[in-house]
């Protein structure tokens, strides 16, 4: 199935023109290395050696970066050897400077004899590529029972999703090829493994990674494992309800949805800058690149990254060092810094990572294990930051958080004067849900509402506990009057959601108040404006949103 143009062949077409120019480069290079050397029998001063030891550093990494394995070996041999030299003190021995030499022009027989090699990116670079989500995203559930099939279907389309269920793969497999879903929920049959859906993977198009949450029997440690050996990204043992699925399912989303990883690449070679870039992007990152380290800080203001990743050696300012000053500004201390660079002394590595640095990858360093370890930091740094700022119990933001967003959002809708709206949203009667079925229930009710309000919000929209069982919504460029009919259209679908407990079942309703910044000028009068008209909601029967006419 095709949905546009092929992602990988597309980057592979960017990669293999990068090459035709590394060549070119590789060209003159090699030609003035052979004019510098060849001129003289005797060694050369050290500011030449010193200079062609730069050279040499720069092709041992960017030259296995372009599939010239060989050369990169060779250059790094004679870089360690230039290396040494320009440390001693002693005099370089006539003999050892002629075979040094002859090897240093031998390198453009090696580029004669080496065939580049041809794109090929392993398919785990490509886990990023996603389209972006539908407002209502799709669910392809897989499960032989055909009664859970058809309670998560209904239950599931409460939250917004669009479910598909299938009690087959042959089934499934139309589905599929009929749309990509975003999310697949598949059945695991025993502790060895089997799923039905092992084979749906293949029916996926090339360049898609589509979240997977496994359902088995029972729970337990052989069953857990069966379905990591499977390759889920979630598990959920037998039985559940569709708050629970829905839960699981929207932080698989979650994960999807956010916004790309944004990486700084500081390298003063610009076209292996190029080629970092162009990896990452394809991997569904943000990437700029910078080949001027003085400008860093400044960059780091403005792109604010997620991860930086520089080279080691530049030109009057050393990775290292730049490392250090950066972690001089207390707001990078968390900032992930990962060097690239070809120095393979590990006591240089050392170094480096004690200046500020987190991981040292060594050029050449292979696509897919540049896309996981810029990914893996990225999103540990992110986890943190949420650990910083969100809800244990819901995931949402704190109510220190919540407010900080609402100050800076009011700004800008003062800035660019665009409407706001501001909503208090309060679940009904919740003292009686904790003492007619328990805390752990009433858990389960307030991380229902949670979900339910990010599901169905914007992306640029927050949602934050306030305390307890009460919420606050932060609406960007929206009037009262939309408010409003987002919030009811929540309240209805909340209405719905039917909660399960030793075999009984009930329902729960939510009010809300909304204030807008047409009417007000400060964050503390948006609050108050709408607290008041959530008590008044309050007040007037519960079971609605306020105002009621805009």
């Amino acid at each position: 199935m095709a949905e546009g143009r092929d992602p990988v062949a597309a980057l592979e077409a960017q990669l293999a023109q990068l090459r035709g120019q590394f060549l070119q480069r590789l060209e003159g290079t090699l030609e003035h290395l052979g004019t510098q050397l060849g001129a003289t029998d005797t060694p050369p001063s050290p500011e030449v050696l010193q200079e062609t030891h730069a050279e040499l550093h720069r092709l041992a990494g960017t030259g296995g970066t372009f599939g010239f394995h060989e050369l990169s070996l060779q250059a790094r041999r004679l870089e360690v050897q230039a290396k040494a030299w320009l440390g001693a003190d002693a005099s370089i021995a006539p003999a050892e400077w002629a075979t040094w030499k002859a090897a240093v022009l031998a390198l453009s027989h090696t580029v004669a004899a080496a065939e580049p090699a041809a794109g090929g990116l392993a398919d785990q670079v490509w886990v990023g590529i996603a389209k972006g989500l539908e407002d209502q995203p799709q669910v392809l559930l897989v499960h032989s029972d055909r009664h859970l099939g058809d309670d998560l279907r209904r239950g599931l389309s409460q939250f917004g999703y669009d479910v598909v269920y299938c009690h087959d793969l042959a089934q499934a497999r139309q589905r599929i090829e009929a749309r990509t879903p975003d999310l697949l929920v598949l059945q695991l049959d025993d502790a060895a493994g089997n799923s039905p859906g092992a084979g749906l993977f293949a029916t996926l198009p090339r360049g898609r990674r589509v979240p997977v949450l496994y359902l088995a029997a029972h729970g337990g440690v052989a069953l857990q494992l069966a379905a990591a050996h499977a390759g889920a990204d979630d598990f959920l043992p037998l039985p559940v309800d569709a708050p629970t699925v829905a839960a699981h399912i929207e932080r698989l989303l979650g994960m999807v949805r956010q916004p790309p990883f944004r990486v700084l690449v500081v390298d003063d070679d610009a076209m292996e800058a190029e080629r970092c870039q162009l990896t990452l992007q394809a991997a569904g990152m943000t990437v700029e690149r910078l080949s001027e380290p003085r400008e860093v800080m400044a960059t780091l203001q403005r792109f604010r990254p997620d991860v930086l990743l520089m080279d080691l050696y530049m030109p009057q300012h050393g990775g290292a060092e730049l490392a250090r000053a950066i972690r001089y500004d207390a707001q990078w201390q968390g900032l992930p810094i990962l060097f690239l660079s070809a120095e393979s002394d590990l006591d240089l590595q050392y170094q480096a990572l004690d200046s500020g640095g987190d991981d040292f990858l060594v050029k050449p360093v292979a696509d897919a294990r540049l896309v996981a370890a810029v990914r893996a930091r990225a999103l540990r740094a992110r986890r943190v930051e949420e650990l910083m700022t969100r809800d244990s119990l819901t995931g949402l933001l704190t109510h220190a958080s919540i407010k900080e967003r609402l100050a800076q959002e009011l700004d800008r809708a003062s800035r660019q004067r665009k409407p706001l709206a501001v909503a208090m949203v309060d679940i009904d009667f919740f003292k009686r849900i904790n003492d007619s079925w328990g805390h752990p229930v009433g858990d389960q009710v307030i991380k229902t509402l949670g979900h339910l309000l990010r599901q169905r919000l914007r992306r640029q929209d927050s949602v934050g506990r306030y305390g307890g069982e009460e919420f606050l919504v932060i609406l960007p460029e929206c009037t009262a009057a939309d408010a409003r009919r987002v919030l009811n259209d929540i309240r209805l679908r909340f209405a719905a959601v039917s909660f399960q407990h030793q075999g009984h079942s009930f329902s729960v309703t939510l009010s809300a108040g909304i204030s807008s910044s047409e009417s007000v000028l400060s964050a503390s009068e948006l609050l108050a404006n709408a607290d008041a008209l959530l008590y008044r909601a309050k007040q007037d029967g519960r079971n609605q949103v306020l105002p009621a006419a805009v």
